[in-house]
């Protein structure tokens, strides 16, 4: 079914491939906009893609590594160029690399936060010249509850989710006079195949453990898309129940 508060919307999601990403897109999609797939990796993005045509909707794919200067310049302007503008950017892309302080690399370090933090950064900077061009938008990040409070072997994770709370919320205070809303989701424990083990394993032995359902984490995002324009979530916390 179309929803008019994002029907004929151009929206990029980052991490589109899998997890909360291609639930995001696919849920995009299903409302009547118009996603844009953002990822590194081309074959789970064409995926996410068949599966938003089989339900009769609309995407576009675009391979890019988030945390690349230039080519998130370069596609975000195609992007612009091609589709007219971006209405809204939902950044889901991540990585989880695990380890303790002692131990961990400098290059794990580099690409946790090219990923989580810098992709965040360079993509919402491509895109607000075209917000504003366009009267207004919506950038929605996602965070983790490792970016509220920090846990052994998560150091370099949780470092650049914290660092997406407080970006984000700066960058809502910048923007918010163009008409462009800023917001956080905050999800616990989401059923993906992120951190090692399938969803599936997970979901047949939680070991205790609650967890949210990717499609749990794209009904947030519609939440805030549907906001009367008058209206602002700066951050949504969403845990398992």
């Amino acid at each position: 079914m179309t929803d008019s508060s994002v029907a004929g919307k151009i929206a990029v999601v980052t991490g589109a491939g899998s997890g909360v990403g291609r639930a995001v897109a696919v849920a995009l999609a299903a409302a009547g906009a118009e996603p844009v797939l953002v990822g590194r990796r081309p074959d789970p993005l064409a995926e996410t893609a068949g599966q938003i045509a089989s339900a009769g909707g609309r995407s576009l794919v675009a391979p890019v590594d988030v945390g690349d200067e230039d080519a998130v310049a370069a596609h975000m302007a195609r992007i612009a160029a091609d589709l007219g503008g971006v209405d809204i950017l939902v950044h889901a892309a991540g990585v989880g690399l695990y380890g303790p302080v002692e131990t961990y690399s400098f290059g794990d370090w580099q690409t946790t936060l090219a990923t989580n933090l810098t992709g965040a950064f360079l993509c919402a900077r491509a895109v607000l010249p075209t917000m504003r061009d366009r009267g207004g938008g919506a950038i929605v990040g996602i965070a983790s509850g490792a970016g509220k409070q920090g846990y052994p072997n998560l150091a370099a994770y949780a470092a650049s989710k914290f660092g997406l709370i407080g970006f984000l919320q700066s960058l809502a205070a910048e923007v918010a006079g163009d008409g462009i809303k800023v917001a956080t989701v905050v999800p616990g424990s989401v059923l993906t195949g992120f951190a090692g083990g399938s969803a599936d394993a997970k979901r047949a032995d939680p070991g205790g453990k609650r967890y949210l359902e990717p499609e749990d984490v794209a009904e947030a995002v519609l939440f805030l898309l549907r906001q009367p324009r008058r209206a602002w979530t700066q951050e949504l916390n969403l845990w398992p129940f």
